[in-house]
C-alpha cells in the first residue's frame, strides 16, 4: 500500500459514486490527504456484496447513508455539498436530472465529477466488460480478470478532481469553463487498448511474448516473468545464459523460481516469480 500524503489536506470530497471506478477515485483522493464522506443509499454499494473488497476500497472514508429521493435525504446531502469542495458521482445523466442533483450542484457551487460509461452516448447502458469488449481487447469467451475500464476510469476521475482543485486554485478566469468534468469508462479503456491496437503488444509483436528476452518462462517448480527488453538487460541476460527461446527454456527448468529470483536480483535483471492468485473468491 502507497505512503498517504497531505497534498490536499483540508480539501473536504463527496462521492456518491458506488461500484468501482468512484471508490477508486475517492480512495486515491483520501491517500492525498482530502477527507472523504461517502453517500451511499439505503441499499448501500454494491460492493458490500464482497466485505474485505469493499473494506479496502473504503477504508478511512466517512460512510453516510441518505436516501437522496426524499426531501430529508436531498436537504442533508445539500448541506454536506455546500461544506466540501468536490463532488464525485456516478450516474446516468437522464438519472441524475430526475434526482435534481445538477441543480444542486449549482446551488452549493461545487466542482463535480460525472463518471459515466460514454461520453459520447451517456445514457446507453454498459459495463466494464462491455466497454473493454467495444475497445478490441477481450478474446472470447474468457472475461477478463482485471476491470481495466474501472480501474483507468477511476484514476482519470481523481485527475478530474485535481485538475479542477488547481483551476479553483488558480482563480476562475472570463474564459473559464464551467467547474464540471464528465469522465467515460469507455475512453478510458479506449486509451488503455492502445499498445494493443496500435500494434505494440499484438501478436507477433516485441511485448507480445514472441521475443525470447520478454516472456514466461517454466521453471523447476513454477513460472517466472523475464522483461529483458533494454539493451543493457538483455546484453546481461544473454552473457549469462543466452538469447534464443529454447536455450532459455533448458536454463529455466533447471532451477527452481526462488532459485531464478535470487539470481535476478544478483544480476540485476528484470524477472521475477509469477505469484498465483490469493484470494479465494
Amino acid at each position: 500500500m502507497e505512503e498517504p500524503r497531505t497534498t490536499l489536506c483540508g480539501i473536504r470530497v463527496i462521492t456518491i459514486a458506488p461500484n468501482l471506478p468512484g471508490p477508486l477515485a475517492a480512495r486515491r483522493l483520501l491517500r492525498m490527504g482530502a477527507t472523504v464522506i461517502k453517500v451511499e443509499a439505503p441499499g448501500g454499494d454494491p460492493t458490500g456484496a464482497f466485505p474485505e473488497w469493499y473494506a479496502a476500497l473504503n477504508e478511512g472514508q466517512h460512510i453516510v447513508t441518505l436516501n437522496l429521493k426524499d426531501d430529508a435525504g436531498r436537504d442533508k446531502f445539500l448541506s454536506l455539498l455546500s461544506e466540501a469542495d468536490v463532488l464525485l458521482s456516478s450516474m446516468r445523466p437522464s438519472a441524475a436530472s430526475r434526482l435534481g442533483l445538477y441543480d444542486m450542484v449549482e446551488q452549493a457551487g461545487i466542482s463535480h465529477v460525472e463518471i459515466v460509461g460514454d461520453t459520447e452516448h451517456p445514457d446507453d447502458p454498459g459495463h466494464d466488460l462491455t466497454y473493454q469488449a467495444q475497445a478490441g481487447v477481450l478474446q472470447g469467451p474468457a472475461v477478463p480478470r482485471v476491470p481495466w475500464a474501472d480501474v483507468v476510469g477511476g484514476e482519470r476521475a481523481a485527475t478530474a478532481a485535481l485538475e479542477m482543485l488547481l483551476e479553483r486554485k488558480l482563480g476562475p478566469t472570463a474564459d473559464t469553463p464551467a467547474l464540471h468534468r464528465r469522465i467515460g469508462l469507455k475512453q478510458g479503456v479506449d486509451e488503455a487498448a492502445e499498445p494493443f491496437l496500435i500494434g505494440g503488444t499484438a501478436p507477433g509483436q516485441p511485448l507480445s511474448g514472441s521475443a525470447p528476452q520478454y516472456g514466461v518462462y517454466q521453471t523447476q517448480d513454477g513460472w517466472i516473468a523475464l522483461a529483458a527488453v533494454e539493451p543493457h538487460f538483455h546484453a546481461a541476460l544473454t552473457a549469462l545464459l543466452g538469447d534464443d527461446r529454447a536455450t532459455l527454456e533448458q536454463q529455466f527448468e533447471r532451477r527452481t523460481t526462488a532459485q531464478w529470483s535470487s539470481l535476478a536480483k544478483e544480476h540485476d535483471l528484470p524477472l521475477v516469480a509469477v505469484n498465483r492468485p490469493t484470494t479465494g473468491h
